[in-house]
Formats: C-alpha cells, structure tokens, sequence
C-alpha cells in the first residue's frame, strides 16, 4: 500500500519540474481545459477519491496528462491528487498495474480501496498502436502529445476517478 502523505501537491511538482525542465508543464497546464461534460459529471462526485499521479518532469506524456487531473481536482474538492516520483516506487507500479511506465495514475476511494488506473496512455490510443508499424506509432504519438487525442485522455481519466 502506498502513503499517500509521502506524496506532494501539483503545485510543489510544477515547482520541482521547474527548477530543472522549465514552465512547460505549467504552460501546458494553463491550455488544458475540461469539456462540459466532464465538468458536469464531476459535480456529481459526492465520495472521496484518492489520486496517486506517479510522473517525472522530464516526460512528454506526463506534459500532455498531468494537467487533466488538476483540472478535474479543481472542479471537486473530493478529489485529491498526491505526485510522486517513479523512482522508489517502481515495486509499487509493477504491483498495481502490473508495469512501471510514466505517467501512471491510480485512484482509491476514501478507504484506499484501488478504482482504476491509467497507466502512460490511454487505452483505446494503446489498443490503436498494437498493430502500426514503428513509424506509424512515433506519428501516432507525436499527435497524442501534441493535444490531438486530449479527450480520449480526459474520458479515461474521468472514468477511473468515478
């Protein structure tokens, strides 16, 4: 089980990020926004969920994920978010997903009983991938990161915290 109090607050990680990758991920943070739906449907929450981001600063997918879950954060009180480092946990990752790839998100309700997990990409972009070739894949990618499949992450995430 992990302790969600040896986790640190979003703010302290764009900070950390900062000193050594510079503002890109706040700058991604700061065009990251929430369809209605999702707002919608997170006003409806009324449990508490437990979020343990596992991210780096220095990974492009954690950039393009990260923000989503701050934002939903924002829109209910019942969702608190810890990040931590992959390093030092890497025994943890390969428990509860069964990898200890980046970025990795794991959601517990209030009694730290696991809801879901998103684990470095959305499932149905990895489901895409498995049958493209090398440089169909780095396309694929490439697009993922650049905000093209941002609401395929936003369901996915959405879906695990309720």
């Amino acid at each position: 089980m992990i302790n969600l109090s040896n986790g640190i607050t979003f703010e302290e990680y764009l900070e950390k990020s900062k000193l050594d990758y510079g503002d890109i991920q706040l700058i991604t943070y700061n065009s990251t926004t929430l369809s209605s739906g999702t707002k919608e449907s997170l006003r409806d929450l009324t449990s508490i969920v437990n979020v343990a981001v596992f991210s780096e600063g220095y990974c492009p997918d954690c950039i393009v994920t990260l923000p989503f879950i701050k934002r939903m954060a924002q829109e209910n009180k019942k969702i608190n978010v810890y990040c931590f480092p992959k390093s030092g946990y890497e025994n943890f990752l390969e428990e509860y997903t069964g990898a200890t790839r980046i970025p990795t998100i794991i959601t517990f309700d209030s009694e730290m009983n696991p809801k879901g997990a998103y684990v470095e990409f959305p499932k149905e972009l990895f489901e895409k991938m498995i049958p493209l070739k090398i440089e169909e894949k780095k396309i694929l990618v490439n697009d993922y990161r650049l905000g093209k499949y941002n609401s395929i992450i936003e369901q996915e995430l959405l879906d695990i915290i309720l």
